[in-house]
Protein backbone atom coordinates (compact mmCIF):
# COMPACT_ATOMS: atom_id res chain seq x y z
CA UNK A 1 0.00 0.00 0.00
CA UNK A 2 2.57 2.46 0.95
CA UNK A 3 3.94 2.45 -2.70
CA UNK A 4 0.41 2.77 -4.23
CA UNK A 5 0.13 6.08 -2.05
CA UNK A 6 3.59 7.09 -3.00
CA UNK A 7 2.39 7.06 -6.30
CA UNK A 8 -0.34 8.68 -6.21
CA UNK A 9 1.74 11.63 -4.41
CA UNK A 10 3.74 11.62 -7.28
CA UNK A 11 1.13 12.13 -9.53
CA UNK A 12 -0.98 14.89 -8.28
CA UNK A 13 3.07 16.62 -7.20
CA UNK A 14 3.34 16.31 -11.56
CA UNK A 15 -0.36 17.22 -11.72
CA UNK A 16 -0.07 20.56 -9.83
CA UNK A 17 2.97 21.48 -11.33
CA UNK A 18 1.98 20.43 -14.75
CA UNK A 19 -1.12 22.52 -13.91
CA UNK A 20 0.77 25.67 -13.01
CA UNK A 21 2.80 25.70 -15.68
CA UNK A 22 0.51 25.49 -18.45
CA UNK A 23 -1.51 28.29 -16.72
CA UNK A 24 1.52 30.38 -16.14
CA UNK A 25 2.66 30.47 -19.62
CA UNK A 26 -1.15 31.23 -20.60
CA UNK A 27 -0.86 34.38 -18.55
CA UNK A 28 2.19 35.47 -19.29
CA UNK A 29 0.79 37.47 -22.45
CA UNK A 30 2.58 41.00 -22.72
CA UNK A 31 4.29 40.95 -19.25
CA UNK A 32 7.66 38.91 -20.26
CA UNK A 33 7.48 39.71 -23.65
CA UNK A 34 10.95 42.12 -25.04
CA UNK A 35 10.49 45.96 -25.70
CA UNK A 36 9.64 46.80 -29.47
CA UNK A 37 13.44 48.01 -29.49
CA UNK A 38 14.66 44.80 -28.27
CA UNK A 39 12.25 43.25 -30.84
CA UNK A 40 13.11 45.42 -33.65
CA UNK A 41 16.95 45.48 -33.20
CA UNK A 42 16.58 41.52 -33.32
CA UNK A 43 14.90 41.25 -36.43
CA UNK A 44 16.95 43.50 -37.78
CA UNK A 45 20.09 41.39 -36.67
CA UNK A 46 19.08 38.94 -38.28
CA UNK A 47 18.02 40.56 -41.68
CA UNK A 48 21.55 41.17 -41.37
CA UNK A 49 23.14 37.99 -41.23
CA UNK A 50 20.93 36.44 -43.77
CA UNK A 51 20.81 38.65 -46.78
CA UNK A 52 23.44 42.01 -45.46
CA UNK A 53 22.98 43.16 -48.97
CA UNK A 54 19.62 43.97 -48.13
CA UNK A 55 19.84 45.38 -44.78
CA UNK A 56 18.95 48.84 -46.35
CA UNK A 57 15.51 47.32 -48.43
CA UNK A 58 13.57 46.34 -45.55
CA UNK A 59 12.36 48.68 -42.50
CA UNK A 60 10.61 46.35 -39.45
CA UNK A 61 7.68 48.13 -37.37
CA UNK A 62 5.76 47.07 -34.53
CA UNK A 63 2.43 46.96 -34.49
CA UNK A 64 -0.61 46.74 -31.44
CA UNK A 65 -2.84 43.08 -32.09
CA UNK A 66 -6.01 45.76 -32.40
CA UNK A 67 -3.79 46.49 -35.99
CA UNK A 68 -4.49 42.75 -36.53
CA UNK A 69 -8.26 42.34 -35.58
CA UNK A 70 -7.35 41.24 -31.80
CA UNK A 71 -5.12 38.21 -33.34
CA UNK A 72 -1.36 38.05 -34.47
CA UNK A 73 0.07 39.14 -37.82
CA UNK A 74 2.19 40.82 -40.13
CA UNK A 75 1.71 43.42 -43.04
CA UNK A 76 3.58 44.27 -45.90
CA UNK A 77 3.49 47.15 -47.48
CA UNK A 78 5.65 49.52 -50.09
CA UNK A 79 7.48 51.61 -48.09
CA UNK A 80 6.24 55.38 -48.12
CA UNK A 81 9.68 56.82 -49.34
CA UNK A 82 9.95 53.69 -51.57
CA UNK A 83 10.25 55.93 -54.61
CA UNK A 84 13.39 58.04 -53.41
CA UNK A 85 17.20 56.31 -54.16
CA UNK A 86 18.23 54.89 -51.46
CA UNK A 87 15.60 54.46 -48.87
CA UNK A 88 14.22 51.13 -47.69
CA UNK A 89 11.51 49.81 -50.71
CA UNK A 90 9.51 47.43 -48.31
CA UNK A 91 7.91 48.20 -44.88
CA UNK A 92 7.13 45.10 -42.74
CA UNK A 93 5.14 45.66 -39.52
CA UNK A 94 4.33 42.92 -37.11
CA UNK A 95 2.97 42.32 -33.42
CA UNK A 96 6.27 40.70 -32.48
CA UNK A 97 10.13 40.40 -33.48
CA UNK A 98 8.75 36.44 -34.55
CA UNK A 99 5.91 38.20 -36.48
CA UNK A 100 8.20 40.71 -38.57
CA UNK A 101 10.61 37.91 -39.66
CA UNK A 102 7.99 35.51 -40.54
CA UNK A 103 6.98 38.65 -42.80
CA UNK A 104 10.11 39.16 -44.17
CA UNK A 105 10.17 35.45 -44.81
CA UNK A 106 6.38 35.40 -46.61
CA UNK A 107 7.91 38.40 -48.85
CA UNK A 108 10.63 37.19 -50.35
CA UNK A 109 9.23 33.35 -50.48
CA UNK A 110 5.80 34.09 -51.63
CA UNK A 111 5.77 37.52 -53.15
CA UNK A 112 9.59 37.42 -54.88
CA UNK A 113 9.92 34.08 -55.73
CA UNK A 114 12.65 33.36 -53.62
CA UNK A 115 13.88 30.22 -51.85
CA UNK A 116 15.74 30.59 -48.35
CA UNK A 117 15.62 26.99 -46.35
CA UNK A 118 18.17 25.39 -44.59
CA UNK A 119 15.95 22.17 -43.93
CA UNK A 120 15.71 20.70 -47.86
CA UNK A 121 18.80 22.76 -49.68
CA UNK A 122 21.68 22.24 -47.04
CA UNK A 123 21.80 26.23 -46.70
CA UNK A 124 20.05 29.45 -48.02
CA UNK A 125 19.81 30.23 -51.71
CA UNK A 126 20.52 33.66 -51.39
CA UNK A 127 20.68 33.87 -55.25
CA UNK A 128 16.90 33.51 -55.99
CA UNK A 129 16.76 36.72 -53.87
CA UNK A 130 16.12 39.79 -56.41
CA UNK A 131 19.17 42.10 -56.12
CA UNK A 132 18.17 44.62 -53.22
CA UNK A 133 17.62 47.29 -55.93
CA UNK A 134 14.55 45.67 -57.59
CA UNK A 135 12.62 44.15 -55.08
CA UNK A 136 8.89 44.23 -56.39
CA UNK A 137 6.45 46.11 -54.75
CA UNK A 138 3.38 45.00 -53.17
CA UNK A 139 -0.10 45.87 -53.85
CA UNK A 140 -0.92 49.04 -52.95
CA UNK A 141 -2.98 48.57 -49.95
CA UNK A 142 -0.33 45.98 -48.59
CA UNK A 143 -0.93 42.54 -47.45
CA UNK A 144 -2.17 41.27 -44.43
CA UNK A 145 -1.52 37.94 -43.10
CA UNK A 146 -3.40 36.89 -39.73
CA UNK A 147 -2.05 33.88 -37.80
CA UNK A 148 -4.75 32.65 -35.97
CA UNK A 149 -2.74 30.61 -33.48
CA UNK A 150 0.30 32.53 -32.02
CA UNK A 151 3.66 31.43 -32.32
CA UNK A 152 4.47 29.52 -29.00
Amino acid sequence: MASSSSFSAIFIIISLYTFFTIARSSTIGNRERAPPSVQLSAARGVLNRLIPSHYNSFEFQIISKDQCGGVSCFVISNHPSSSKRGNPKILISGVTGVELLAGLHWYLKFWCGAHISWDKTGGAQLSSVPNSGSLPHVQDDGVLIQRPIPWN
